[in-house]
């Protein structure tokens, strides 16, 4: 993930910088689009997203257990292709991309959409930072090949339980801490088409026809990194983390495949 490769596994990318809420982000928006535009994302959509507060409210004596609707405004700018775009929210600007090239490339892309918003609103602070992979694992030769191309820790019980076993799901994870945040790697081995996780999908892109025809036994490898602390923003600082935690990434990524791996995706 860190150089191009010419059959790059990673189908999806997101990066994701919390900052402080902006209630009145739907007045800053024009100003955004016109500078967005002029950058590479002449795309524009208006949408509305839902989430759910789980914690239990108190009212008097009473506590009400349903889940609270959250609904929230997001605004999305995607370049002609539709294969890059930001997405804008009261706090938070997301990058996602489904034609990724290099980290250099999509960072740098980030940091121009923060700088922007940055101009705009004058942020006071981040406290999140974020980057999730989504690679996809697809052997030429079939079920069989597996174990060429994905360690023996999180192949599940696959690789044990013969040839003639076909194995429709197999999930490991693991949570790691490092000295520059969290990371969280999990290897999921189907049968059937290319998906995405529940948590995340690409809004308004389009996946790369070479995934899209994917079919039949296949790894997902989903790896996230994050890092989560309130500091008074700095385009420079944000540079740094998101270098860091890329590092982080990388290192996980290449425990968890093979030498064959890369040389089948060089």
């Amino acid at each position: 993930m860190g150089n191009k490769m010419a059959n790059a596994p990673v189908y999806f990318t997101i990066a994701q910088v919390r900052h402080n809420p902006v209630l009145s982000l739907d007045s800053y928006v024009p100003g955004i689009q016109e500078s967005l535009r002029r950058v590479g994302y002449p795309d524009f959509k208006r949408g509305m997203a839902v989430a759910f507060n789980l914690a239990p409210l108190v009212g008097g004596d009473k506590q009400q257990e349903q889940p609270q609707p959250l609904r929230f405004e997001r605004f999305m700018f995607s370049n002609m292709e539709s294969t890059r775009g930001f997405i804008l929210e009261q706090n938070a600007l997301s990058l996602q991309s489904t034609e990724y090239d290099t980290f250099e490339s999509f960072s740098g892309e980030l940091l121009k959409g923060l700088e922007i918003v940055h101009q705009a609103i004058s942020l006071g602070f981040s406290e999140r930072v974020g980057i999730r992979y989504l690679d996809a694992v697809v052997p030429v030769g079939g079920e069989k090949e597996f174990p060429k191309y994905l360690i023996p820790e999180v192949l599940g019980l696959a690789s044990r339980l013969g040839e003639d076993v076909i194995v429709s799901h197999s999930f490991s994870e693991t949570h790691i801490r490092t000295a520059v945040g969290n990371v969280l790697s999990r290897t999921i081995i189907q049968n059937g088409p290319l998906g995405f996780p529940p948590d995340l999908q690409p809004l308004g892109l389009k996946v790369a026809e070479r995934f899209t025809k994917v079919s039949g036994v296949h790894a997902i490898i989903d790896t996230d990194g994050s890092y989560e602390t309130r500091e008074t923003f700095d385009l420079d600082a944000l540079k740094r983390k998101l270098q860091a935690l890329h590092d982080e990434i990388i290192k996980v990524f290449q425990a968890t495949v093979t030498e064959h791996a890369f040389k089948v995706w060089k």
